[in-house]
């Protein structure tokens, strides 16, 4: 069983390190051309592998509370990166940052109570922003904290069945957004309000 934990570990820092460095590659100008045309490619695996170390980090090492302070760290960067006005492949890293940070956050917080409040605020902002007509750059954000949002809310939650219960209904809402003809802005939003639920639902099936 230690040899196993030992190898989370390893697993867990190896895919982070190389997560980051796949997010990095368009910022690095030395690397073959080749690996630098697949750039998008890289971010899309960058997501998976920070996501597993995310996954493995809450897991396999013993101090939760260190692994909770680091990803917290990382929600922070994240928002920073989001509404700062920062390099774009900082900018561009920031989803990333903001979903493995969620997972990590929600699997080894000791404050449940007040991580659920805070993932409920979290997501509802995402939705407040999804919806304002007033300052179009902010409906381009509202993804970035609607999934972390959700994702904390699933993990930390006590009551799972509640949790499925409004995943089904954010995807009930996303296909009733994406299938109707009257309403433009209701349109627009199902994409996220679907992927949000099934986000959510996944997570929540899964704890």
């Amino acid at each position: 069983m230690e040899t196993k934990e030992k190898r989370n570990r390893l697993f867990a820092i190896g895919f982070f390190v190389l997560g980051i460095f796949f997010l990095c590659v368009e910022g690095i100008s030395f690397l073959p051309s080749f690996i630098a045309q697949n750039a998008v490619l890289l971010k899309g695996i960058a997501l998976v592998l920070l996501s597993i170390a995310a996954i493995l980090a809450g897991t396999a090492f013993e101090n939760k509370p260190r692994i909770a302070i680091i990803s917290s760290v990382g929600l922070v960067m994240g928002l920073g990166f989001l509404y700062l006005p920062v390099p774009s492949i900082l900018q561009g890293s920031t989803f990333h940052i903001l979903f493995a940070a969620a997972i990590a956050f929600g699997m080894t917080t000791p404050a449940k109570h007040v991580a659920t409040i805070g993932s409920a605020v979290f997501a509802g902002i995402g939705i407040l922003f999804l919806y304002q007509p007033f300052f179009p750059a902010l409906n381009s954000t509202a993804l970035h904290l609607l999934l972390p949002g959700v994702i904390v809310f699933s993990i930390v939650f006590s009551q799972k069945t509640l949790c499925e219960q409004i995943s089904v209904g954010f995807i009930a809402l996303g296909l009733i957004a994406l299938c109707q003809p009257f309403l433009m802005l209701f349109y627009q939003t199902g994409f996220q309000l679907l992927l949000t639920g099934l986000t959510g639902f996944i997570v929540a099936a899964h704890r």
